[in-house]
């Protein structure tokens, strides 16, 4: 008896002791990566900043200094203090409330969001990219740099002949890694560093099969790349389309790559890297085709945000693509201090021809070189569903829907609702398989954007592949013939807001309107991985190929204006921006061939030509942000944090439509209301500006005063902008404001929406 009450007890001590070691392994189950961010760099040495970080980690990890060493991942110190490290979401709490930590945020992943653009844009001829009264060869010393998926270094783009020695101020350099090693870099590309703690952190690192270095598997990096900063190729083709000389907006500037993105996309802790570096490196420009999910976060949670921030208050210019979901409000990189980019399209197309049995002719979009050499039968794909799924699922295509004996030797209409091109090529693999000899695809988001397929196919959208449908029902024994895809120039109208760009308003602060501008986006021929497909250039769409375009005209105007600061440079871009396409006519937005509005292309679409002389400019200081940020709701203990310094909140903006910037937006008018602007002159010494307005219907817009007197060059004028309403109108409206002086005319688009309107858009 003794012995069993012995035994008992012995049992329940160790199911205590299971339980408290199940509870323990439990809380290290749940630990998971996080950003501990602190404000800017205040001056301590990083040896000292990475003790400092471990003592804090070791405050919640019972002292120990070992345990806080085995948590931590990174420490960020050049250009900001941050550290990341594996915490519970109790620990994370904890550190949120230590003195100076102005957020924890975990470890998100970012999603990655060219040729004739150039010539299209007007920068016409081979290395030089002169503008008329203005020399670029100073875009030597203009060092850009891009935090992307890495670069394919032996690309022709990034080619160094004739280039001079690299400039004296680069503080970078050349990481060894798998297949790429310090001579792989060039007088061209200066620059290359790659950042996997936080994608290992997150995901098994065994299945990474990019390069475990700066060198690019994907093809993405090396594409957008290219775009902003590559060097005259004379031969670019896709597998024969579009074949011509190529070169990047910035072809002689230099080149830094951040390689932060793998296979599934790109994490906050290795994009805080990437920024931290870049600052101390020295470079003049920091591109970035990618960003968060709609809706965006909090501006001090989102690692794109905290680090552009950062890189502004060094004086680097940040340009970012708005996103590829193509919805009101979907836009994200929504931080005022960097510059947003949507996605247009230009003159040129590639596309297929569909030709039916009565000889009706159809246009798709296809990069399909494939060729039937004779007409086959053309069905619905619901025809022929197999297996449990309906003929409604097989309308889709989807993966064993397909009855073979169906679908052998014809041509298949398939439907598209998704937005990712490799499932439309996946599509037609599907079909192949099926024994289809040919694919046309309705895409019913009316994307509009080309792609490679395995067998004759075309993209079509929903009215004319309803009008295939409805022609294959009444009609007994219907064929069709899919020709090879081939290059289209001369497209009217052009350029338009493709359907996928996402579009404002702000959804995080809508006194500030985003995207910024647009620029070419859609089916862009640029540089390319030769491991991501057997090519050396690759023809792609998104506003991912819009942003850097925009970087290389900011690498522009860096090289003939190197004192401007970054929003000096973007003030530039956006108020010489036009609204109108080749044909004067009003920019419309795809696919329903809608006028466009400020959420569609901000300021409009990019003039690089005028960019050199805006004439007028509306610059911004770190203290501006700072004033923003106290105005949106940041008290001055955490702006005290984030900056570092002696920032103060006694000059905050009444709202934060006071911010002085290139475009104005009231997006909650009461009755009247009123905002300053403060424009540098930056074009001749002695000029006389008169304001011109066009009022967003139903708000009367005066300018005081409307005549502005120059006497000198770098002289600044305050003027006034007062909005009153008329006529109560439902949701927002625009306008814009122009001055003029001769040829010079700097335009700022309005955007006000009357209070207690509801939140539709007024066209």
């Amino acid at each position: 008896m003794v012995s069993f009450r012995c035994t008992s007890r012995s049992i329940s001590i160790l199911f205590l002791f299971l339980c408290v070691l199940v509870a323990e392994i439990n809380i290290c189950l749940s630990a998971k990566v996080y950003v501990v961010y602190m404000g800017s760099k205040n001056g301590d040495d990083p040896d000292e900043i990475l003790m400092q970080n471990h003592q804090m980690l070791a405050s919640v990890h019972s002292g120990s200094i070992e345990q806080a060493q085995e948590s931590h991942i990174h420490s960020y110190r050049h250009g900001f203090r941050a550290f990341a490290a594996k915490l519970t979401d109790l620990q994370a709490f904890q550190i949120s409330k230590m003195p100076g930590v102005v957020s924890v945020f975990p470890n998100l992943k970012r999603s990655l969001h060219t040729t004739h653009s150039w010539d299209f844009m007007g920068l016409l001829g081979e290395e030089t990219m002169e503008i008329t009264g203005f020399s670029t060869k100073n875009q030597v010393n203009v060092i850009v740099g891009f935090i992307d998926t890495g670069i394919w270094p032996e690309s022709p783009s990034f080619n160094d002949a004739n280039m001079p020695p690299v400039p004296a101020r680069w503080k970078g350099h050349c990481e060894s890694g798998e297949a790429f090693n310090a001579s792989t870099c060039n007088r061209k590309l200066i620059g290359a560093r790659y950042y996997k703690s936080g994608y290992e952190a997150e995901e098994d690192s065994t299945n990474i099969v990019s390069f475990r270095s700066p060198r690019d598997s994907s093809g993405h990096g090396s594409h957008t790349t290219s775009i902003a900063a590559g060097r005259y190729v004379s031969n670019m083709t896709y597998k024969g389309l579009a074949s011509g000389g190529a070169r990047g907006g910035a072809p002689m500037a230099r080149i830094a790559v951040y390689k932060t993105c793998w296979d599934s996309g790109c994490y906050d802790v290795d994009l805080l890297a990437a920024f931290d570096d870049a600052i101390r490196d020295g470079v003049n420009i920091l591109s970035l085709s990618l960003g968060p999910d709609a809706p965006q976060g909090d501006y001090f949670s989102d690692a794109i945000s905290v680090g552009s921030f950062h890189a502004a208050r060094h004086g680097i210019l940040v340009v970012a693509s708005a996103g590829n979901e193509g919805n009101p409000g979907s836009a994200t990189n929504l931080a005022p201090w960097m510059i947003t980019v949507a996605a247009s399209s230009t003159d040129r197309d590639f596309t297929s021809d569909i030709i039916l049995e009565n000889g009706a002719k159809f246009k798709g979009e296809s990069l399909s070189l494939f060729e039937m050499k004779a007409s086959a039968r053309i069905i619905s794909a619901s025809e022929a569903y197999a297996g449990y799924f309906t003929p409604y699922q097989s309308s889709y295509c989807l993966e064993s829907s397909l009855n073979r004996t169906k679908a052998r030797g014809k041509v298949l209409v398939c439907r598209h609702a998704e937005s990712s091109t490799e499932s439309k090529m996946v599509k037609s693999m599907l079909v192949k398989n099926a024994g289809g000899v040919g694919m046309v695809l309705i895409d019913e988001a009316d994307k509009d954007i080309a792609v490679p397929f395995v067998i004759p196919s075309a993209i079509v959208g929903q009215k004319i592949g309803n009008h295939i449908l409805s022609h294959i029902e009444r009609t007994s024994k219907p064929m069709s013939r899919i020709f090879p895809a081939k290059t289209v120039l001369g497209l009217k109208p052009a350029p338009r807001v493709t359907a996928f760009s996402s579009k404002g308003p702000n959804s995080l602060t809508p006194e500030i309107l985003k995207p910024d501008v647009t620029a070419p986006g859609l089916n862009i021929l640029a540089s390319w991985s030769p491991v991501a497909g057997d090519k050396q250039f690759n023809i792609l769409s998104g506003t991912s190929m819009a942003c850097p375009h925009v970087t290389g005209i900011a690498a522009l105007i860096k090289a003939v204006h190197p004192s401007w600061s970054p929003a000096t440079i973007r003030s530039a871009i956006m108020t010489t921006a036009t609204l109108l396409d080749k044909h004067r006519k009003p920019i419309i937005v795809d696919p329903e061939g809608r006028r466009g509005n400020p959420f569609d292309y901000g300021s409009g679409f990019v003039n690089p030509k005028r960019v050199l002389d805006p004439g007028l400019v509306y610059d911004a200081q770190p203290a501006d942000y700072v004033a923003f940020l106290c105005s949106v709701g940041y008290d001055e203990k955490v702006v005290h944090q984030i900056t570092q310094d002696n920032s103060r909140c006694d000059h905050a903006f009444r709202t934060a439509s006071d911010l002085n910037y290139p475009s104005i937006t009231v997006p909650n008018l009461e009755d009247n209301f009123s905002v300053t602007r403060t424009v540098t002159n930056v074009g001749k010494p002695k000029s006389i500006y008169k304001a011109v307005v066009s009022s967003p219907i139903g708000i009367n817009v005066t300018i005081i005063p409307d005549q502005l007197i120059f006497n000198s060059f770098g002289e600044k004028i305050n003027f006034t902008v007062n909005f009153k309403v008329t006529a109560p109108s439902k949701g927002y409206a625009f306008g814009f404001f122009s001055w003029i002086s001769g040829r010079s005319r700097v335009t700022s688009p309005l955007v006000v929406r009357v209070a207690h309107s509801n939140s539709g858009l007024l066209r």
